[in-house]
């Protein structure tokens, strides 16, 4: 048994429940009863004493753009046409029959309103032979030709009005949107004459709140357009007091005038036009009924929040000098954003840059290197260099600090201790030579540094200057939506939110009725492609109930295939360090950068050369930088070094998982091996390693890759020099078919095979495999599905 906590904890939720529900259906909820007054309304209007129903109309407009609300208009209509009679009932069903014509591709090319007119006549022809036995009065013709035509003239005023969604709520309201719903609504009032409760005539009271609200957002303008609007229509109906329209002109134009003086002044304004008129003409039926109602809209518009009264002039008047201001601030953050991104760049080649040579490390490694290579192979070393110093290093101190004209005088005294002092004094001179070169390198580096500092402190000016001023914004959404428009794809809205390749995305907002998932894959991912040459898949469907219901379809960049790696790396020395150096990452998500560098030597400094040069290119490729810039910029890096440096060979591979290629960049490195069923493919570069040589050329290889190819990367270390490269190949190529093989047992196998040199090893294995979108719909026969052969 639940306790009494229990039972209204339970009540509450519900009723949240129920609240939240109607929250996100609000706008359902809403236009469901505006068609059934619609409909209710105008089908029992009555102008010029006779009955002029509107059901065709508003049957046409619910019919081609509003589906699901159909059944509430057929049940307005319906208890509306029993207003008139069980007959008028019948006449608007065989309208509503006829009507189902008009998708016929013959009548489809008749203009809509123009149908609606021979509709309507051709079924009062008809009706009335019948009910007159074919003598007809001329008065029920005449009447006949009143209906078709303004039923023709409310078919556009309705369509005018009910945009299709999302233009029907957020599209602006221009005037001939503004006159059609005055209209529309005034017509509304006609068929609500009968609804009169004591001294409050429910249309009266409509009337005059519409009036005094026009007033308060548009001023005199719009208050007497609208009530000589209402005025005209309220009196046609009737046929009689042509005069009312004066007083509803009277009326509009003196609330509009103490617009700016309170809705007070506004109320009073409007009794006092009515009094005015009340002294002036007595014939006019101005009664306590309509007096009544206008103090009754008075009351009422009193409690209308002023936060409503200033959400509909924003809507009948938006201002669009703030649209402007977020378009440019949107526009601003996204270049500050992208222009940021390359100063963090220029920062980082400067620190890279001024980090080759340290003053401090060039320094202590002249410190470290005193004594001169001819004085090691010379077996007075240690009478010289030793403990018991015969003075020549300082001598060499004293011949660095000489100027040229003095030095004869030092290199005496080295003649008479050195048993080599011409090769002494050459080397002394070639370290000379080499130090200004290396002065006049680090000068070089560090204009280029400064340079380059430059140039970041110019795009923080460039991004401040565009904080204050930018108004540059382009859209790709009306291309798209002009491709639907072509293809009669029926779409509420269309939202380009990224066009970066590999990251593009689109958000489409399609109706409920359409066969989003068929139309999706056979006809908007065509043209999505075909648009940025781009393959697209669809990522979620989802229905939404805000602001309207519709079914909100995300299409994103298709991945076609997927890389699958494993890595094994060892050092020869069994250390925690290793002259190999290699990354897997993604540049975006069609793309992946696999990098492989093997550093001169098996020590810590190949350790940290090929650890450098793995980072340089990481950063440059994150960046954007083209890779064969990057490359090049990473060779004239690696030519800044002197002696006491090594070099690295680089192995760069990008994979392009959207279209199925690879790019391969070498300098120095190893081949790359393809391996497609029983074909293997070697990729390969005769280019040297970075900083080898002054000159340096290098060229990108590309390659097609399939669903099912291993790829293979490896460094030098793999490789036997006791057996050719070709029999190893061959091994190769044997071995990677094995289902089950990975990068360690592939390295176990070689060293199990062959006398393996004791130098770093790594070996990157990658494996291609197509990807399957779980949105596709289209599923091949169990029996066609191993057909193709792989070429």
């Amino acid at each position: 048994m639940k306790t009494v906590y229990e039972q209204d904890q339970k009540r509450s939720l519900s009723w949240r429940g129920i609240i939240e529900s109607i929250k996100a259906r609000k706008v359902s909820i809403s236009l469901t009863i505006v068609f059934f007054i619609l409909s209710f309304f105008l089908a029992q209007v009555v102008l010029f004493e006779a009955s002029v129903p509107f059901f065709l109309p508003i049957w046409a407009l619910v019919n081609l753009r509003f589906q699901r609300f159909i059944p509430w208009t057929i049940a307005g209509a319906i208890l509306g046409s029993l207003m008139l009679g069980v007959g008028q009932v019948v006449i608007h069903a065989l309208q509503a029959l006829l009507f189902l014509l008009y998708s016929k591709k013959i009548v489809k090319k008749v203009p809509l309103p123009l149908f609606v007119f021979i509709n309507i006549v051709f079924i009062q022809v008809i009706w009335q032979f019948a009910s007159y036995g074919g003598e007809v009065p001329v008065s029920v013709w005449l009447a006949i030709g009143y209906e078709g035509v303004l039923a023709l003239f409310m078919t556009l005023f309705l369509f005018q009005l009910f945009l299709p969604m999302p233009d029907f709520l957020h599209k602006r309201w221009t005037a001939e949107r503004m006159g059609a719903a005055l209209l529309i609504g005034a017509l509304v009032l006609t068929g609500m004459s009968s609804f009169i409760f004591g001294y409050v005539s429910i249309p009266l009271t409509l009337a005059h709140l519409v009036i005094a609200v026009a007033a308060a957002v548009g001023g005199v303008q719009l208050a007497t357009v609208v009530a000589v609007l209402a005025g005209t229509i309220l009196s046609i109906s009737k046929l009689s007091f042509s005069g009312m329209i004066a007083v509803y002109a009277v009326t509009g134009m003196l609330a509009g005038l103490h617009k700016s003086f309170g809705r007070l002044w506004q109320a009073f304004s409007m009794l006092g036009a009515t009094f005015f008129f009340i002294l002036y003409d007595r014939t006019l039926p101005l009664d306590s009924v309509y007096i009544g109602s206008l103090v009754t809209a008075s009351l009422v518009f009193f409690a209308i929040p002023s936060i409503w009264i200033k959400h509909l002039k924003d809507q009948l008047f938006p201002d669009t000098s703030s649209v402007l201001i977020r378009r440019q601030k949107w526009m601003t953050e996204k270049v500050s954003h992208q222009l940021q991104e390359f100063h963090h760049f220029v920062d980082f080649i400067t620190r890279f840059i001024s980090e080759r040579f340290d003053p401090k490390s060039t320094a202590e490694q002249g410190e470290q290197s005193n004594s001169l290579s001819t004085c090691h192979s010379c077996f007075h070393y240690e009478k010289c260099w030793g403990e018991k110093s015969n003075g020549m290093p300082i001598l060499m101190e004293q011949w660095n600090r000489e100027s040229k004209r003095t030095r004869f005088q030092v290199e005496k005294k080295i003649q008479y201790k050195c048993l080599k002092p011409a090769l002494i004094i050459q080397e002394l001179k070639e370290q000379e030579a080499k130090q200004q070169l290396n002065s006049q390198l680090q000068h070089g580096k560090k204009m280029f540094a400064l340079k380059l500092r430059d140039m970041g402190h110019h795009m923080n000016d460039i991004v401040s200057n565009l904080e204050e001023n930018v108004t540059l914004y382009t859209s790709h959404e009306e291309e798209v939506k002009q491709r639907f428009q072509q293809c009669n794809i029926p779409f509420f809205q269309i939202d380009v939110l990224n066009i970066a390749v590999g990251k593009m995305e689109v958000v489409c907002c399609l109706p409920v009725e359409s066969k989003v998932k068929l139309v999706g894959e056979r006809l908007i991912l065509p043209i999505l492609y075909d648009l940025w040459k781009e393959p697209f898949e669809i990522t979620s469907m989802k229905e939404m109930n805000h602001p309207y219901e519709h079914i909100q379809m995300t299409c994103k960049s298709s991945v076609r295939f997927q890389v699958t790696h494993d890595i094994y790396t060892s050092s020869s020395r069994n250390t925690i360090y290793s002259g190999d150096a290699h990354a897997v990452f993604p540049l975006h998500p069609g793309l992946l950068a696999v990098i492989l560098s093997d550093g001169m030597g098996n020590n810590v400094e190949a350790h940290r050369e090929s650890r450098r040069v793995m980072q340089f290119m990481r950063e440059c490729l994150n960046k954007k930088m083209d890779p064969e810039t990057t490359m090049h910029t990473l060779h004239y890096m690696m030519g800044l070094q002197d002696d006491t440096d090594s070099y690295a060979t680089v192995d760069l591979a990008l994979i392009d998982l959207q279209k199925g290629e690879l790019w391969s960049w070498k300098a120095g490195s190893m081949s790359t091996y393809l391996i497609r069923g029983n074909d293997m493919r070697k990729i390969e570069s005769k280019h040297v390693p970075f900083g080898f040589l002054p000159t340096f050329t290098i060229e990108a290889k590309k390659v097609d890759i399939k669903d099912g190819d291993v790829l293979i990367m490896l460094s030098d270390g793999v490789f036997s020099s006791n057996t050719s490269i070709e029999k190893q190949e061959v091994y190769y190529k044997k071995i990677l078919q094995y289902p089950s093989m990975t990068a360690e047992k592939f390295v176990k196998m070689l060293e199990e095979t062959y006398s393996l040199p004791g130098d770093d090893r790594t070996v990157i294995f990658m494996q291609v495999k197509h990807v399957v979108p779980e949105w596709s719909i289209f599923s091949p026969r169990e029996t066609s599905k191993f057909q193709e052969k792989m070429i």
